[in-house]
């Protein structure tokens, strides 16, 4: 080993055996408590005062004012007619394994179809169950039931050259086909070439 290489070990050596030795003094050396908090005066009761409803503040926190914050009943909804959640998605696929099951459904407001699981959002609702042929969906007016054979789904477009019917398959007859069914050029035996 050449010089060079030599005191370039030796210098690395002594940096690492520096780096040990400041770890090991930190986590020797102990830390300091902070000072416990200086107590505070105890600050006076706060006292309410009933807010009458005529009082409220203009636009649409008068009713933060008026009713209680946290109770659990409190809506901010006015009730009323629910609105349509819009359109119903199509069911594509479902894959079925316990609860990381999928439901492949095309949301019709994007035209992009994705994989549900239980619990997702779609199309104004929320996937409640997966079975192995529906997926039902909670929207506000009420559960939604898409099915897999759904017969108001739209169906795709078959093209024409696939409904053509597909030719036989060249050479010798296989035993019980007729020969009527088999093509000119397959039953001519090969002709050899005179020059």
């Amino acid at each position: 080993m050449s010089r060079r290489f030599l005191g370039l070990n030796l210098l690395l050596g002594l940096v690492g055996a520096l780096c040990a030795a400041g770890l090991v003094r930190e986590l020797l050396t102990p830390l300091p408590l902070p000072p416990p908090p200086t107590p505070r005066a105890a600050a006076p009761a706060a006292v309410t005062v009933p807010v009458p409803a005529t009082a409220a503040p203009a636009g649409g926190y008068g009713i933060v004012a008026s009713r209680n914050l946290f109770n659990p009943s409190r809506s901010e909804a006015a009730p009323g007619p629910v609105v349509g959640a819009g359109p119903k998605p199509l069911l594509h696929g479902v894959v079925m394994d316990g609860p990381k099951s999928r439901a492949y459904l095309e949301d019709p407001t994007v035209k992009r179809t994705f994989g549900y699981a239980v619990g997702d959002t779609v199309s104004g609702g929320r996937v409640e169950s997966i079975s192995q042929d529906r997926v039902v969906i909670a929207r506000p007016d009420g559960l939604l039931e898409v099915l897999l054979q759904d017969p108001a789904k739209p169906k795709l477009a078959v093209p024409t050259a696939a409904a053509a019917a597909p030719t036989p398959p060249a050479g010798p007859a296989a035993p019980g086909v007729p020969a009527s069914r088999i093509p000119a050029a397959a039953s001519a035996p090969p002709r050899a070439n005179a020059r």
